[in-house]
């Protein structure tokens, strides 16, 4: 759960950093969510606000609201992120959490 915290607060101040986002910036933040949302999605464990983030990040990239797609792409890369530290936090939890 400390892992967890420690992503997403890690996410935030990343997000805080403001700058003059274009149209590559926004594509390689796309395209690190889609990487992270995939890994997240082979463990089974893909969060429905990641999937938002992202779609919405997609839709501001279409837009040419870039700096948006950018920022909205990396807060659904740091959710994927988050859901992957927890599936794996849970299963090795779950395999101490068994009787043997």
């Amino acid at each position: 759960m400390k892992r967890i915290n420690c992503v997403l607060v890690a996410a935030t101040f990343c997000l805080g950093v403001a700058h003059a986002a274009g149209k590559d910036d926004a594509a390689r933040a796309i395209a690190a969510a889609a990487a992270k949302m995939k890994t997240a999605a082979t463990l089974d464990d893909q969060w429905t606000p990641t999937v938002a983030s992202f779609k919405a990040a997609k839709a501001a990239e279409a837009t040419g609201d870039y700096a948006n797609a950018e920022a909205t792409a990396k807060r659904a890369a740091a959710l994927a992120a988050a859901s992957i530290a927890q599936a794996r936090s849970q299963k090795r939890l779950w395999r101490n959490a068994v009787t043997r």
